[in-house]
């Protein structure tokens, strides 16, 4: 398990937790902030910056908890790679602070976990929470995915497969349940017009959303969790 928002997040701890009653959970992820970090893994010549194991009592139940002065695809590339032993059955990334819908799959450092993770043969799900208003309902996001990963592990053998999971901000029983959906056609936040004044960039962002009911963003915003399959990373001739 990793994350985008690093080793103190709430919402990791939340998930990582409920994560061990479906199995051995280890916990690798940055030891700050990497959010829009896609799937960066930095410059490696110099070997990997800073390997702290650690103790955290918000997931008692955690096999091992480590963290990295790196982004999350690097955490996810070593550990695919055996850093922590055999290479582990799945790769779990958030519970990421607002949703990650439409474009935003490019950059999210949250999705660049899981995507690194099957570049190794290693299937992922990556799990984001529309921020409306607080609390976060971390609870019901992790109770949501431990419903989703065993299908996701149990599935026949093949090529492996990332998940991208968006989920209302609402307790458990008032998810509608899990639609499949496709991105929206949208940039993250609406990003338009950026200019440049002296060494500033300012930019215009946008609220319109597609609500169409086929898309992530429609189908977070109508109480459902949304379920898009990403596409493998390949070469085209």
């Amino acid at each position: 398990m990793t994350n985008d928002d690093g080793i103190d997040s709430p919402g990791l701890h939340a998930l990582a937790q409920r994560m061990t009653e479906l199995g051995e959970v280890i916990v690798f992820a940055p030891s700050s902030e990497h959010s829009g970090a896609g799937a960066a893994i930095g410059h490696l010549s110099e070997g990997v910056p800073d390997v702290h194991t650690v103790v955290r009592p918000e997931m008692p139940d955690v096999a091992a908890v480590h963290h990295l002065g790196g982004p999350p695809a690097l955490a996810a590339l070593l550990a695919c790679q055996g850093l922590f032993g055999p290479p582990p059955d799945l790769v779990v990334s958030g519970i990421n602070p607002g949703w990650n819908v439409g474009w935003s799959v490019l950059f999210s450092g949250t999705i660049g976990a899981c995507l690194t993770g099957r570049v190794c043969g290693v299937s992922g799900i990556a799990v984001s929470q529309r921020r409306t208003g607080e609390p976060q309902r971390w609870e019901a996001a992790a109770e949501l995915v431990a419903h989703l990963v065993p299908e996701i592990v149990d599935r026949p053998a093949g090529d492996p497969v990332v998940w991208s999971v968006n989920v209302p901000n609402v307790d458990y029983p008032q998810i509608l349940g899990v639609r499949r959906a496709a991105l929206a056609d949208r940039l993250p936040y609406g990003l338009h017009s950026a200019r440049l004044s002296g060494r500033a960039v300012t930019f215009e962002s946008s609220d319109e959303l597609d609500e169409s009911t086929d898309v992530d963003t429609g189908v977070v915003l109508a109480g459902y969790a949304s379920l898009t399959e990403l596409s493998p990373v390949g070469v085209w001739l």
